[in-house]
């Protein structure tokens, strides 16, 4: 995909990609679709798996910058810190904390507040 009118292979947009760290990635779901090494690992996207990288502790290590698990932290300061550890914009680190809250990563706190969800 190098033109602007392609098609993502992964959720159908007509995109022109977004470049980041070398490879080229989807600007509306964000999932790389032009690896940064020329086809390297290209049997592992074949398979589906490896399209987008989780990181099952990344809410935990924003956390500890934060003031460790147990600190309720702003949303703003929260933000900050994933685009600070993704390497991301402020609107792929909403749509992150958005998913974190939906699986049950993170929870509101308040107005304005996160807090960070004990693990069992």
């Amino acid at each position: 995909m190098t033109d602007a009118a392609d098609r993502c292979p992964q959720c159908g947009a007509f995109v022109e990609l977004v470049h980041v760290h070398g490879h080229g990635q989807c600007p509306v779901c964000h999932t790389n679709v032009a690896p940064c090494c020329a086809g390297a690992g290209d049997e592992v996207r074949a398979s589906g798996e490896g399209d987008a990288p989780f990181d099952p502790h990344l809410f935990e290590r924003c956390f500890e910058r934060l003031g460790g698990p147990r600190a309720t932290v702003t949303t703003e300061a929260l933000l900050h810190t994933l685009v600070e550890v993704l390497d991301v914009d402020l609107q792929a680190a909403t749509i992150v904390l958005q998913a974190g809250e939906h699986v049950g990563a993170v929870t509101p706190a308040g107005p304005g507040c996160h807090r960070l969800v004990a693990r069992s």
